[in-house]
């Protein structure tokens, strides 16, 4: 998967009435969405990893989620808003990562030239093409409905508050 279906496909699922509730931070959404790939693709690209290695695994998640959730004082909202956007990641790169590691070894094809074969993925991959195609059509959805034409109004969205969520 590629960054704006990763993106998107949690901030809609937050739209969910319920859901809406408890997820209101969509920055953390956004950054737990993007966070393994932030870890391990630059660790990919420096010789020092796979490009799914510790950070695409439930210990990983596990963790960090802990250590968020003790650093904000239990604040639930916190951690468990970073938690959505990462078990998001997770499910959308299956069946491709360590989910299991450490407990369980992993090989992985390494490639030579990773960004020439990600770029090269993006534009033929009809998968690929689709969800980013998707995940864009699921980003206007939602600058639609809130009606995040101006800065300040996105900027509200991201911080989750609760006179731009409680739109529709």
């Amino acid at each position: 998967m590629f960054l704006i279906f990763h993106v998107a496909l949690p901030l809609i699922f937050s739209e969910i009435p319920k859901i809406k509730k408890i997820f209101r931070s969509k920055i953390l959404i956004i950054i737990g969405a993007l966070l393994p790939d932030l870890i391990d693709k630059p660790l990919f690209l420096l010789g020092l990893g796979k490009g799914r290695g510790f950070s695409h695994s439930l210990l990983f998640i596990f963790i960090l989620f802990l250590i968020l959730f003790i650093s904000s004082k239990g604040n639930l909202e916190i951690s468990l808003s970073l938690l959505l956007g990462m078990v998001f990641h997770l499910v959308l790169d299956l069946p491709d990562i360590p989910l299991f590691y450490p407990f369980i070894s992993y090989n992985f094809l390494i490639l030579k030239d990773p960004i020439i074969s990600w770029i090269t993925e993006f534009f033929t991959d009809p998968v690929a093409i689709l969800t980013e195609i998707t995940g864009i059509g699921i980003l206007i959805y939602i600058l639609i409905t809130h009606k995040l034409y101006h800065r300040s109004k996105f900027l509200e969205y991201l911080k989750g508050s609760p006179s731009i969520l409680n739109q529709n």
